[in-house]
Protein backbone atom coordinates (compact mmCIF):
# COMPACT_ATOMS: atom_id res chain seq x y z
CA UNK A 1 0.00 0.00 0.00
CA UNK A 2 2.45 2.85 -1.10
CA UNK A 3 0.76 6.38 -0.34
CA UNK A 4 -0.23 5.20 2.94
CA UNK A 5 2.88 6.07 5.07
CA UNK A 6 2.95 9.62 6.55
CA UNK A 7 5.85 11.20 7.18
CA UNK A 8 6.73 11.38 11.08
CA UNK A 9 8.82 14.57 10.47
CA UNK A 10 6.01 16.49 9.43
CA UNK A 11 3.64 17.58 12.11
CA UNK A 12 0.60 18.68 10.81
CA UNK A 13 -2.54 20.60 12.93
CA UNK A 14 -5.83 22.11 12.27
CA UNK A 15 -7.38 25.56 13.40
CA UNK A 16 -11.03 25.95 12.67
CA UNK A 17 -11.80 29.69 13.09
CA UNK A 18 -14.57 31.40 13.46
CA UNK A 19 -15.22 34.66 11.39
CA UNK A 20 -17.96 36.93 11.45
CA UNK A 21 -19.03 38.52 8.01
CA UNK A 22 -17.77 36.23 5.52
CA UNK A 23 -20.77 36.79 2.61
CA UNK A 24 -18.89 36.64 -0.66
CA UNK A 25 -16.29 34.56 -2.49
CA UNK A 26 -14.64 38.45 -2.25
CA UNK A 27 -14.05 38.08 1.18
CA UNK A 28 -13.18 34.29 1.20
CA UNK A 29 -10.63 34.92 -1.42
CA UNK A 30 -8.80 37.64 0.69
CA UNK A 31 -8.62 35.97 4.02
CA UNK A 32 -7.10 32.98 1.98
CA UNK A 33 -4.26 34.66 0.10
CA UNK A 34 -3.59 36.70 3.59
CA UNK A 35 -3.13 33.41 5.52
CA UNK A 36 -0.86 31.81 2.93
CA UNK A 37 1.36 34.30 2.85
CA UNK A 38 2.60 33.11 7.00
CA UNK A 39 5.28 30.04 6.31
CA UNK A 40 4.10 26.86 7.58
CA UNK A 41 0.28 27.11 6.48
CA UNK A 42 -0.60 24.54 4.02
CA UNK A 43 -4.40 24.65 3.82
CA UNK A 44 -6.92 27.19 3.72
CA UNK A 45 -10.69 26.34 3.01
CA UNK A 46 -13.21 28.96 3.97
CA UNK A 47 -16.93 28.15 4.38
CA UNK A 48 -19.08 31.19 3.58
CA UNK A 49 -22.55 29.28 5.18
CA UNK A 50 -20.40 28.38 8.64
CA UNK A 51 -18.87 31.84 8.36
CA UNK A 52 -15.48 29.69 9.21
CA UNK A 53 -11.49 29.02 8.39
CA UNK A 54 -10.78 25.66 7.84
CA UNK A 55 -6.44 25.92 7.96
CA UNK A 56 -3.93 23.03 7.80
CA UNK A 57 -0.53 24.31 9.59
CA UNK A 58 2.50 23.00 10.74
CA UNK A 59 2.78 24.28 14.74
CA UNK A 60 6.48 24.15 14.33
CA UNK A 61 6.32 27.21 12.19
CA UNK A 62 3.17 29.00 13.19
CA UNK A 63 1.39 29.38 15.94
CA UNK A 64 -2.29 30.20 15.88
CA UNK A 65 -2.52 33.97 16.97
CA UNK A 66 -0.15 34.55 14.08
CA UNK A 67 -3.30 32.99 11.82
CA UNK A 68 -5.84 35.56 13.67
CA UNK A 69 -3.91 38.49 13.32
CA UNK A 70 -3.38 37.64 9.31
CA UNK A 71 -7.19 37.32 9.41
CA UNK A 72 -8.05 40.50 11.77
CA UNK A 73 -5.78 42.41 8.82
CA UNK A 74 -7.99 41.61 6.07
CA UNK A 75 -10.76 43.57 8.33
CA UNK A 76 -12.73 40.44 9.10
CA UNK A 77 -12.98 39.28 13.08
CA UNK A 78 -11.75 36.29 14.19
CA UNK A 79 -14.06 35.10 17.29
CA UNK A 80 -13.59 31.87 17.80
CA UNK A 81 -10.93 28.83 17.88
CA UNK A 82 -11.21 25.29 17.79
CA UNK A 83 -7.85 23.57 17.74
CA UNK A 84 -7.03 19.78 16.35
CA UNK A 85 -4.27 17.44 16.03
CA UNK A 86 -3.80 15.03 13.04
Amino acid sequence: MEGSKKKNSTEKSRIVISVSDINCTVCVTAIQKQVMKIPGIEDVKTSIMLNKVFIDYDPKLVDTSTIRKAIDKTGFKSYMTIKENH
